[in-house]
Formats: C-alpha cells, structure tokens, sequence
C-alpha cells in the first residue's frame, strides 16, 4: 500500500481481535462481508502488493472505497454474524444462496397444553419444537399429511383448553385429528400422542415401533382388543413407512452428510439425514457467485447455511471438504444441539460411499436448474394436460415430462426378462426402450427380478453420469415399490419421483404414503400412467416371445451332437423349421451344403429318441 493511500491511517487503528469486517463501494454500499480471528491481519492483506493477491481478489479490491468492522468477543460470535450480515446486505461479491426464501420448517407447539403440527417459515425461540428445513415444499406436504393420517393431532389455532366449541370439525371425522376441543380425549392421552409424532419426526421409527407394540401387548392383556386393533393399524402405518427409508448406516448412527457440486459460478449442496441408521430426508441449497470462487468457498458457504439452518444435527457431520473453521463449528452445533458433534472428512468405507450419494444427488440438482434457466430449450410437455394432471395430483415435485417404466415377464419361471420403456412428452421414446435377459435370479421372484434389472439400469447411468426420468413407475404394489425406493437410493438418485402402479384396481403406491391412491378413471394423468404400463407389458410381453422361440429352436437342432450355428442355419434355410428337419428324408437331408452322411445320421438317431412333445 503506498503512503499516501486513503485507508492507510484507518488500517492502522485495526484490532487485532476477532470480528467481521464489511467492504463498501463507492456508493458507501456493503459488497462484501468476511469474517476474521484478528481482524488488523485479515483487513491488511487486502491491500498488500497486488501481485501476491489472487486474481479474485484482486478484482474484489478495485471496488474497494472504504470498510468498516465489529469486533466480537470470540471466533463463534464473528462466524454467526457473518452469517447474519450476508442475509441482511446481499453483499455483490459473496457466495449467496440463490433462492434465499425462508424455507418451510414443521413447528410442533410443544408450550401449549394441547400441542398443534402446523407449517412456518420462521423459526424461532420461542419454546416449540421445529423440524426441518424442508427444501421441498412438495415433500413437507407429504410429510404433514402422513403425520396427521397416522398421529391425528390437531392442525387448528383454537387456544385449549379456554376455546371450546360445541362439535368437532371435519379433520375428527376424517380421523385427522382426535377432536381434543370437546374432550374427545384427554390431555395424557393426547400427550402420548404428541411423544410419538415426536419420535416420528426424529426418524425413530425402530424405537416408535417398539413402544407402540409394547403398549399394544399391554391393551391386549387388560382384555382391551379394540384398542389394540387401532394401535395394531398404527404400527402397520408407522411400519410401512419405516420401511421406504433406506438402511445406508449401522442402527443406531445419526449422521449427516454435506456434498456439493459446481459448475461454473453455480453450485448446488445436499444435506442427507440419515437417524437411527436410516436416510429419512435431504435437503438442496443452490448458490451463484460473482467472482470465481473454489469448490471450497462454495461449500464453506453451503456449510454454514445448511448448519444455521437445521433444526436438528447428526453426532457425526461427514462433509465433502475440509472447513477452516470446523472447531468452531462443532462447540457451536454442540451448544446448539446439546450433543457432542464431531465433523469428518472420510477417506474410505461406507462414509465416503454417503458422500458420493449426495455429491451424485447434487450434480443432477444442478444441472436441472442450469437447464431449467435456459440451457435446455422448454419442453412442449408443459401444456400436455396428463402431467400436469400427475404433478398436481401425486404432489409430484417437478412435471414428469419423461417418464421410464419398468415390467417383468416370464413363463412358469423359464425365460425370464425385464423391460423398460421411457416417454418423452408424452410420447414413447424407443431409441431409450431397454430389454434385460435375468442372469442372477432363479425361479419366480418377482422382487429379485426387478433388482436385478433396476440395479443393472441404475448402476450404468451413475457410470455415465446420466440422469433418470423425472417419474419411475414399475408394474405392481408396494413390494415392487420399495425395492424400487432401495435400488434409486443406493446409485444416488435420492429425490427422484418414483411410484408402484398395480393392475387390478389401478392402485398407485407413493412413498411414505402408508395407503395406495386411486385417481379417477377420468383422470388424464391415469389415462397415461395406464399407456405407459401398457407399453411396457407389451414390449416385456414381445421380448418374453422372442426368447421362447429362440429356445425352442435351439433346444431342438443345437444339441444335435456336430450340428453347428452354419448347419443350422443351412437346415432351417431349406425346410423351414425344426420338426421339417426331423421328418425329412435322408436323400433330401444330403442336398442340404454342408450335411454329409455321419450328420444324417445323427439327425435321424436324435429324433428317433426324441421324446414326443407334450400338449400344454
């Protein structure tokens, strides 16, 4: 900096304490906020020899007019108000999450005598219990209506026990709600209740499920068995959907796992909530910046948004990178959370395995917002009145407008195939259509089968970095479903839509929803769900045939002993087909190329001894 430099002499009067220092434009504008452990260091090397700044700062230091500071009492303190005053400023030239809107969260009024599930978009400190961030407002709704189908806890602002009213509303007959406002149960009662969604809320379903089947052995022995039948119902809902989170961790590990990916000045982060062992929820950030940041600045900031944000933290925090301010962050999430937290940056194993999920995850978030911005020309299927259909009714999160679906055939157990078609606005896309020969899979298992085939289809596309539709659908209930779930989750794609469609009565299983949905027969989005499973039995159905008939030919004419591929072919050339062969004459049989006399006669010994075919 040269003597006669305008913040010389105030650089001078720096503390060398922690803080939070605020860069200003010309216009007295904050365009960028840091924070530092001694603040006379940290502001000074702005202004040093401009050749030992990188070229992001040195852009950054050009805009620089003036900047002003707070000193904090520690190194936590200054990493909470940077924090703040990035959100208050919006400074030009930090790293901003792009869509910065208060996210949804759950606030279950625990102060209250009679505690309510209701959404918000702020929390605060006010005594309640918050869960969340919900990124995906289409998940937090389901989520709320699954709440209340199995916990019927109240959703209404009535003040209990002073409010009363003289009947209960519509959510008691519903049964969404146990109508504590005309005393239909009591305060205890309803305090169990609120334990239990409690647990549910904190992915403890194992333990949940325990002590429900406890107390439904104890209603049982004190001769109440209708109260055991409806807590017999609970435990089935609770269980079905415990069962759609997939196992990634030993029971047990509360853990959540940070990965991010950048392209450009655009990043995209994942948080995945993994309690008890289970993934029970992730969340996306996305982020832009001004100067060219590393994959490490972005992530420091998707870091501390997602830490800030969260309203509950894993024992153990498995991030992408390395932070420079980890310490500090694990005392601050510890006295946050009232737990030790201890980060990690994993090597190998398992962990690093989660960390590869939610990076897979956040690349394909990424690159469908990039997209969505105008790097993909806009699909017709926005105005195709069947997706749309699907997108309201199903709560999907985006319009599927492609669509791949998967189907098994197979006869008594013998040529078993997979196939998969894929639509594309609404149309079939054949150049996608894929058919799959079961290779691992003995017998008639229809759930080993579809594994088999969604394994082999998902690990190729993580290989080629390929994203899925944006809805699976397979053929059948929630058998097929959940190993569908488990299959998407272990290649990474944890937040794609996925549903089970059953024949009979056109039942459509979601995730997480413990009954199946049944749209009308007019629906436009069941009339192509029905199109697209029909054209995958067809093209199952058409490739099932196929392999018949190949099998037939080569059980009949390839275990004649010295008949090759080139004599077959030259047999069928000439008669036709298999049984031709075997009652032709041995002088027509010598005209064929290639047929000399030892080969005449094996074919004639092997059809002699040939057992007749049976009729089926």
């Amino acid at each position: 900096m040269s003597d006669d430099h305008p913040l010389r002499e105030k650089l001078k009067s720096l503390p060398s304490a922690p803080g939070v220092y605020l860069m200003k434009d010309s216009r007295s504008k904050v365009i960028y906020v840091g924070k530092a452990a001694r603040l006379a260091n940290r502001v000074s090397n702005y202004f040093g020899p401009p050749e030992q700044l990188d070229p992001k700062t040195r852009q950054l230091v050009t805009k620089i007019t003036d900047f002003d500071y707070v000193v904090t009492p520690n190194e936590r303190d200054a990493l909470l108000l940077e924090s703040q005053l990035v959100k208050e400023y919006r400074p030009r030239y930090n790293i901003r999450l792009k869509d910065d809107k208060q996210f949804p969260y759950l606030r279950l009024t625990s102060s209250e005598p009679f505690p309510r599930i209701e959404v918000v978009r702020r929390p605060s400190d006010d005594g309640d219990e918050y869960f969340g961030p919900y990124t995906n407002a289409g998940a937090m709704r389901l989520a709320l209506k699954t709440l209340t189908k199995i916990f019927p806890v109240r959703t209404c602002t009535l003040k209990l026990p002073e409010e009363t009213v003289p009947r209960p509303c519509l959510d008691y007959y519903i049964h969404r709600c146990g109508a504590p406002c005309v005393d239909y149960v009591d305060q205890t009662e309803y305090r169990d209740m609120i334990d239990r969604m409690r647990l549910f809320l904190r992915g403890r379903s194992d333990e949940l499920i325990r002590d429900l089947e406890s107390q439904m052995d104890d209603m049982s022995r004190d001769l109440r068995f209708e109260d055991a039948a409806k807590m017999r119902d609970t435990i089935a809902a609770v269980r079905s959907v415990a069962e759609h989170q997939e196992m990634v961790l030993k029971p047990g590990e509360d853990v959540d796992v940070l990965g991010l990916e950048r392209e450009g000045k655009d990043a995209c982060g994942v948080v995945l909530r993994v309690r008890s062992g289970k993934l029970v929820r992730s969340e996306t950030y996305f982020f832009r910046a001004t100067l060219d940041e590393t994959e490490e600045d972005f992530f420091a900031r998707f870091a501390a948004e997602s830490f800030e944000r969260g309203q509950d933290a894993g024992r153990r925090i498995l991030l992408a990178h390395g932070l420079s301010d980890q310490a500090t962050w694990e005392q601050h999430l510890a006295d946050r959370h009232g737990h030790r937290v201890e980060m990690l940056v994993p090597q190998r194993g398992e962990r690093v395995r989660l960390i590869e999920m939610a990076r897979t995850n956040a690349r394909f978030k990424l690159r469908e917002a990039l997209a969505k911005r105008g790097d993909r020309a806009p699909s017709r299927t926005d105005d195709a009145p069947g997706v749309l259909d699907l997108k309201r009714r199903l709560e999907l999160p985006v319009a599927p407008q492609s669509i791949e679906c998967f189907d098994m055939s197979h006869f008594q157990g013998s040529q078993r195939v997979g196939a998969l078609v894929y639509f594309s606005d609404g149309e079939p896309l054949k150049s996608r259509y894929r058919r799959f020969q079961i290779k691992q899979v003995e017998g008639i298992d229809d759930f080993a089968m579809m594994q088999e085939v969604m394994e082999r289809y998902y690990s190729r596309l993580q290989e080629e970095d390929k994203l899925p539709a944006d809805l699976v659908v397979v053929d059948g209930g929630a058998g097929q479903l959940s190993v569908a779930v488990r299959t998407l989750r272990r290649y990474g794609f944890v937040e794609t839509a996925v549903i089970g469609l059953a024949k009979r009565e056109e039942e459509i299983y979601v995730p997480g929803l413990s009954e199946p949905v049944r749209l009308p027969r007019s629906s436009e989005g069941l009339k192509l769900l029905q199109r697209v499973r029909d054209e995958a039995h067809r093209f199952a159905i058409t490739y099932h045939r196929t392999r018949r008939h190949n099998e037939t030919f080569r059980s009949v004419l390839d275990d004649i002993p010295g008949i090759g591929a080139a004599k077959r072919r030259a047999l069928l050339t000439s008669f036709g087909s298999a049984q031709a062969v075997g009652t032709a004459s041995a002088e027509d049989l010598g005209a064929v190329k290639g047929i000399g006399s030892k080969d005449i006669e094996r074919i004639f010994e092997f059809f002699t001894n040939r057992p007749p075919e049976k009729d089926s």
